[in-house]
């Protein structure tokens, strides 16, 4: 644990010296590539002990290959990662190549995502990884890899790239079938928002919420394996802070939920108008994330499948404090020390809970041990 808190504080120092010497824009970029570098590193040069599911993405890896034909490939529960994974031998048959490889495309969706949302990628970056979905990245990585291609996705849809939207959910979906919550991120952007069509989507939710299970049943007979996170168990290998506990998934929820009150509240908008809608499409998924947090918080399942929505609140906590400053100060000197202040105070409260998922050693991410130390 002192390892990895000592390594994101020397992460943070690094941020602030970035921001404090490049301009806006430069700053950003480096901010993103020093994720992909850190992060992704990290995380691509662990052993096969750090992540719960490591040990199993190695085993698949060498099965695939052996396994591997056409026929195989097209039959598999998870075809497009089937079909990556077996080319991957080609480069090399060391099963370390796909921790690395894993970790790179997800760490890079993910810092992708954040340079095109947030205008404060320090922060983001930092909440990637005190939010736990760092952590988590390193467990369930086939799920997360579905995820990083769905927000790289969203950015394409938010740039009415539609058609590129639909690859890259087509082939989300290829990889984990859960990737199919992806199409509400599809009718959010279709939507032209007005105070009726939010009345009529409150409607449908409840009709969604009323005819969830079966809803949830229909899942399960078409894609099977997934009848044991049905179930409000923890025995699954898959918890976190948010799955572990019904008190730990109503304080999650709670923490989105005070953002979104936040926004709520603040009168001033973005000037920007890409930037103002882009705002409307995070504040909507996260609204439904925290419903869905609070209607399924016992249910395994829909915790997995709230993560495609919940990991935007890396994005959207960064974009409701520069809301949330225009609000109150109107000099640029004093906004920039509120900001400063403010996003100390959001790290050292996000830290609490990483705190907790760490000393819990959930996803199993302790001892952090490199494949070349292992």
């Amino acid at each position: 644990m002192v390892f990895y808190f000592g390594l994101l504080g020397l992460y943070i120092i690094f941020g602030i010296i970035i921001n404090f010497s490049f301009k806006n824009q430069i700053a950003r970029l480096f901010q993103s590539l020093s994720m992909i570098v850190i992060l992704g590193g990290l995380s691509a040069v662990r052993a096969v002990s750090v992540g719960t599911d490591t040990q199993l993405y190695n085993n698949l890896y060498s099965w695939d290959f052996e396994a591997g034909n056409w026929q195989n490939v097209l039959s598999s529960k998870y075809p497009l990662y089937s079909l990556y994974t077996y080319c991957l031998h080609f480069i090399s048959s060391n099963p370390q190549i796909i921790i690395v490889m894993n970790s790179l495309i997800i760490v890079t969706s993910v810092a992708i995502t954040i340079y095109y949302y947030s205008e404060n990628v320090f922060l983001s970056n930092i909440l990637y990884v005190t939010l736990y979905f760092f952590f988590n990245s390193m467990n369930i990585s086939r799920q997360f890899l579905a995820i990083g291609i769905l927000l790289v996705a969203t950015v394409c849809l938010n740039k009415n790239k539609i058609w590129l939207f639909w690859i890259l959910y087509i082939g989300a979906c290829l990889v984990h079938s859960t990737a199919l919550v992806g199409i509400i991120f599809f009718v959010i952007h279709a939507i032209h928002w007005n105070k009726t069509r939010f009345i009529l989507s409150g409607v449908l939710g409840i009709f969604l919420l009323i005819f969830y299970k079966r809803i949830l049943n229909l899942f399960i007979v078409f894609f099977p394996a997934y009848s044991m996170y049905s179930i409000g168990t923890s025995d699954t290998n898959v918890e976190t802070l948010s799955s572990q506990s019904n008190g730990g998934t109503l304080l999650v929820t709670i923490f989105y939920l005070l953002f979104i009150c936040i926004a709520t509240l603040c009168k001033v908008r973005f000037q920007d108008e890409n930037r103002e809608k882009r705002f409307t499409f995070l504040t909507i998924v996260m609204v439904i994330a925290v419903v869905f947090g609070i209607v399924f918080y016992k249910n395994i399942l829909m915790t997995r499948v709230i993560s495609y929505l919940s990991i935007f609140s890396i994005i959207y906590i960064s974009e409701v404090i520069d809301l949330f400053i225009l609000n109150i100060d109107t000099t640029s000197v004093n906004r920039g020390y509120t900001r400063f202040l403010v996003v100390c105070g959001v790290i050292a409260i996000t830290c609490v809970p990483l705190y907790v998922q760490l000393n819990k050693n959930l996803s199993d991410v302790i001892p952090y041990v490199s494949f070349v130390a292992g």
